[in-house]
């Protein structure tokens, strides 16, 4: 190989994934698997991703569970180079500051070039000397989610500089949420200047209007066979290969994969749904992942459900704390969530049945069955009752 030549590979995690089933690189981000998304990066940024080592050849190597783009491993190839040493990627300005957050305050390497010669052993990629990079961010301001917070705005920088973990659930959805934007802008608007240009000019075309909301709702793509009903509002969506859009059903700025599914009357907002999934009738599905095959009902925001799992109707995964900060359970301890908000992550084949809620931050084993209580079934009622009645142990009586 020349000198010029440069592979990508994988170092392994520290630990399993938390919350999550399976290899870390068949999680879900952004219409694909993790390690699919990572090769892209790799590829698109200047690397050839190996199966084996080469140690003749500078390399670039992410870790297993980390989520990265194109633009990371471009910048990181560029500094390696110039440096002549071996680095590991840190994210700088308000990203970063954000991504230790995320990282729950664990400083590992995710992203590291090495050089040519030896070989690439953990010991080696914990000395690769750290180099700060600017993110080149954007600062967008968000209305916080909830009753109690309406008057609250959200600062949160968004990067195509991405570098995450990804092996917690919660690691997992940021990684979707802070990487949907940047995606959906290249895959709707585009990749340079020219085809952002042609594209929104037709949009604007199409929408009549200059308006930047009517122009972005008419931006979108749509893999072969999909199915999307006339009276269902899609804007700004990128859809896979046989997705089926149900009748006034709602699905704004998300990402649905192959053979995945919206339901009639189902309201779907900045979201990523894996492969085979679906939000069924009337749910209200936000700011979530949804696994491969996993079916969604009820009222779910800033939450994982895992592959094959089920929510049912009239349940609700809940996302904030009265008054107070949720936490969520990462390697043994109770940490902050970012931003204090955290849903639920629903383990695999996990069933949380119908009226059933989940305090925010908590996260369901596989393989459970979870019920309301019972006794607040209504199962006898009294002759003669009348007037107000409370339900107590599946009977009625006077509160």
């Amino acid at each position: 190989m020349g000198r010029e030549a440069i592979c990508g590979g994988r170092f392994a995690a520290p630990r399993p994934p938390e919350g999550l089933e399976g290899d870390p690189g068949a999680l879900p981000l952004l219409g694909l698997t993790l390690h699919e998304r990572q090769d892209r990066a790799l590829i698109l940024g200047g690397a050839r991703p190996a199966e084996e080592e080469h140690p003749e050849t500078a390399r670039v190597l992410v870790r297993e569970d980390a989520a990265i783009t194109h633009h990371a491993v471009a910048d990181l190839i560029a500094a390696g180079r110039a440096a002549g040493r071996d680095l590991t990627w840190r994210t700088g300005g308000r990203s970063g500051g954000f991504a230790d957050e995320i990282a729950f305050g664990r400083d590992e390497p995710l992203l590291v070039w090495l050089q040519p010669g030896g070989a690439a052993t953990p010991e080696r990629i914990a000395a690769a000397q750290t180099h700060t990079f600017d993110p080149q961010e954007r600062l967008i301001e968000l209305p916080l989610p909830g009753s109690q917070f309406e008057a609250e705005l959200l600062e949160l920088p968004l990067t195509e500089r991405l570098v995450l973990p990804a092996s917690h659930w919660l690691q997992l959805l940021w990684a979707n949420l802070l990487g949907l934007a940047p995606m959906l802008w290249r895959e709707l608007v585009g990749r340079n200047f020219v085809e952002a240009l042609w594209r929104l000019f037709w949009a604007a075309v199409r929408a009549g209007s200059l308006r930047p909301l009517r122009i972005g709702a008419e931006l979108g793509r749509r893999g072969k066979r999909c199915r999307v009903h006339p009276t269902a509002v899609v804007e700004g969506c990128w859809l896979g290969d046989d997705v089926e859009i149900g009748a006034g059903a709602v699905v704004r700025a998300s990402v649905l994969a192959d053979g995945s599914a919206v339901e009639p009357l189902a309201v779907v907002e900045g979201s990523v749904l894996a492969a085979g999934a679906r939000v069924q009738r009337q749910a209200l599905f936000k700011f979530s992942v949804l696994g491969e095959k996993a079916m969604a009902a009820g009222g779910i925001q800033l939450s994982v459900l895992d592959r094959e799992c089920a929510v049912k109707y009239h349940a609700l995964l809940m996302d904030q704390a009265l008054r107070q900060t949720v936490r969520v359970s990462a390697g043994g301890a109770l940490v902050d969530a970012p931003l204090g908000l955290a849903g639920v992550c629903i383990g695999a084949r996990t069933l949380i049945a119908a009226q059933a809620m989940v305090a925010p931050g908590r996260a369901v084993p596989p393989d459970l069955r979870v019920i309301p209580d019972p006794r607040a079934v209504l199962r006898k009622i009294p002759a003669g009752a009348s007037g107000v009645m409370a339900i107590r142990d599946g009977t009625l009586e006077t509160p």
